[in-house]
């Protein structure tokens, strides 16, 4: 990595890479994990959706090929952390419809911003390219950890 990571910061991540973040043989870990790991041992909060769990751990096992205790396992694990798991309010929902349709973009993509916006997030980590305009103007950093040559060499079941 060539510069470092920010510090006393708070960060949300996507599901992908929370699922990414818990695969250590996955090709984007190294990439990945040093985001959550700052998070989780360091100086940064991590805010994860209460959903993201799950949906982290169905990856892990369906997509990454982990064994079903050992993403289970992984997965409470980051439960257990001081990682801080985030819900939506119904305002939330509304903000991202409101986000959605202002922008002509997809409404999960416009979840994650609004729950950025809900939990005044400094960083919003996610492995998708399409979050450059969707945060233009927000108080949030759009961050894609995987450099742009190895995100081309992923497939979408990689993440």
């Amino acid at each position: 990595m060539s510069e470092p990571l920010p510090t006393e910061v708070t960060i949300l991540t996507d599901v992908n890479v929370l699922a990414i973040g818990l695969t250590d043989d996955h090709p984007a870990y190294a990439d990945v994990y040093p985001w959550i790991q700052n998070a989780l041992d360091g100086p940064n909060v991590l805010f994860v959706f209460d959903y993201y769990p799950f949906r982290a751990q169905y990856l892990m096992t369906n997509k990454f090929g982990v064994d079903t205790v050992d993403a289970r396992n992984a997965v409470q694990s980051l439960i257990h952390s001081p990682a801080r798991i985030v819900g939506a309010t119904e305002a939330t929902l509304l903000d991202a419809y409101e986000i959605s349709a202002e922008n002509d973009h997809d409404i999960y993509d416009s979840f994650i911003v609004a729950l950025a916006r809900e939990y005044d997030a400094d960083y919003l980590l996610t492995t998708d390219d399409d979050f450059d305009d969707l945060c233009d103007g927000e108080n949030v950093v759009y961050t894609n950890p995987i450099p742009t040559e190895k995100r081309e060499k992923l497939t979408l079941i990689d993440g």
